[in-house]
């Protein structure tokens, strides 16, 4: 395999292209699947709200600062390594490395996810839940994870599928995320408009948008804070690896409040979308993680056109799986690129890893399964839930906290005053120095009980 042209050497074509880019990295497939039962049960149009407040005060001087950081740190054609020389001495580094790792167990987890979904596509293709019943859609998921073969196929064939564009570089993420991102909020949209035409919709509007009372005000709080740093994947550095090659006549600060945003619109209308369908259906979207294979299969024989809007659901989750996927991994191919790795190499080998981490949490699902409890919770998926505790409470916080208060405490230098919205360059810093800290120091002390 060549070496790719440096990740400086050229720059996005346009900002309204990097802004696809950005929003293809933020539209992690956690942000839709999750939202249904975030919405239904922690207050609707209150959930939104809060979550959009708690977007703006973490998401948007962290994003806004990485894509800064990355630009200023790639001026001058230094290249793949700018992510790691961006602030001199080893706890920038370290805070890196740690984000860096975190995405890529974030990775292998959604490679996991994004096979069994795989999988579940080519059922829906095939027929296969046509009149499907709860029994049959919980047997066929244990029968899948009792052998876990064509569960690796599909995997697999999802890694391959995320290093095609790897290897290809910036020209290849661009355009992917050119073609899937408007093909993602058009599918949003049509699924919207679709559930729209039944009878039971607008019954279902007031429990997914109604403001109303919580089990917690305070748990609601919580919740939308611990969402809106785990939803859109802050502390993976993504769009630090991104900024590298962000063109220098294009706002950071501007950049990051509109990706924020958009991620606000696109996670309340794929929640919005999926919940929709759950009631037109006569089902609950309460099921939480278990939506995607509990709930999802059963609108085959209670929707009109119910295999048709089964499959859709599964390219729209698989795409934004895609896109986030390619997006966390690309500060790990980073870093060892840094090393004078070529492109192409680097992708296979952390696809190679990614496949054989994934192998070993499939396998834990059957014949190394195991359960423990964890801050009160009890944990059946062996390994994967291993994996998940790691990367979310360990690894992700370590990264986005170590970024925030690296990056807080730069050299103002490192920052332009447009990144920093007309100029309000020291609220920013503040903003990265002590509320983002506090902000994530919450997520950690709270996730695992409300969230995980």
């Amino acid at each position: 395999m060549s070496r790719s042209p440096d990740n400086a050497a050229a720059s996005w074509s346009s900002p309204s292209r990097f802004f696809l880019v950005g929003l293809g990295a933020l539209a992690g497939m956690d942000s839709f699947s999750e939202f249904p039962y975030l919405l239904t049960h922690y207050g609707g149009g209150s959930f939104v709200a809060v979550y959009a407040l708690a977007l703006l005060a973490i998401a948007w001087p962290l994003l806004g600062a990485e894509l800064a950081v990355g630009r200023r740190a790639g001026e001058g054609g230094r290249g793949a390594d700018a992510i790691v020389r961006a602030v001199p001495g080893r706890p920038w580094r370290w805070a890196v490395r740690a984000a860096s790792l975190g995405g890529f167990l974030m990775f292998c987890y959604v490679a996991v996810v994004a096979g069994w979904m795989l999988s579940y596509l080519h059922a829906a293709l095939a027929g296969d839940f046509r009149g499907a019943t709860a029994a049959f859609v919980e047997t066929r998921f244990a029968h899948l994870a009792a052998y876990p073969g064509p569960l690796l196929a599909w995997e697999a064939l999802f890694l391959l599928l995320v290093f095609l564009v790897s290897a290809g570089g910036l020209r290849a993420i661009e355009d992917l995320s050119y073609l899937l991102v408007p093909g993602l909020l058009a599918l949003l949209v049509t699924l919207v408009v679709f559930a729209a035409t039944l009878g039971s919709f607008f019954v279902s509007v007031p429990a997914l948008l109604a403001p109303r009372a919580t089990p917690s005000g305070m748990t609601l709080v919580l919740v939308a804070l611990s969402q809106a740093f785990l939803g859109p994947g802050l502390g993976t550095a993504s769009l630090l690896a991104y900024g590298v090659s962000l063109r220098s006549s294009v706002s950071a600060g501007r950049m990051a409040l509109a990706l924020v945003l958009a991620q606000v619109f696109a996670a309340w209308l794929g929640g919005f979308a999926l919940a929709s369908l759950a009631f037109a259906a006569g089902l609950s979207p309460l099921a939480g993680g278990g939506f995607l294979f509990e709930t999802l299969p059963l609108m085959d024989a209670r929707l009109p056109h119910g295999a048709l809007v089964i499959v859709l659901c599964y390219l729209g989750l698989i795409s934004a799986a895609w896109l986030s996927g390619v997006a966390w991994l690309e500060p790990a191919m980073q870093l060892l690129m840094a090393r004078g790795m070529p492109r192409g190499w680097a992708a296979l080998r952390l696809g190679l890893a990614a496949f054989a981490v994934g192998a070993v949490l499939t396998l834990s699902l059957k014949s190394w399964a195991f359960s423990f409890t964890f801050f009160g919770r009890l944990k059946t998926l062996g390994l994967l839930d291993v994996v998940m505790i790691i990367a979310v409470n360990v690894l992700l916080p370590w990264g986005a906290g170590g970024l925030s208060l690296l990056m807080g405490w730069a050299p103002a230098g490192l920052f332009a005053r447009r990144d920093a919205l007309d100029g309000r360059l020291r609220l920013w810093l503040w903003a990265l120095r002590l509320l983002v800290p506090a902000a994530i120091l919450v997520v950690i002390l709270t996730a695992p009980r409300l969230v995980l």
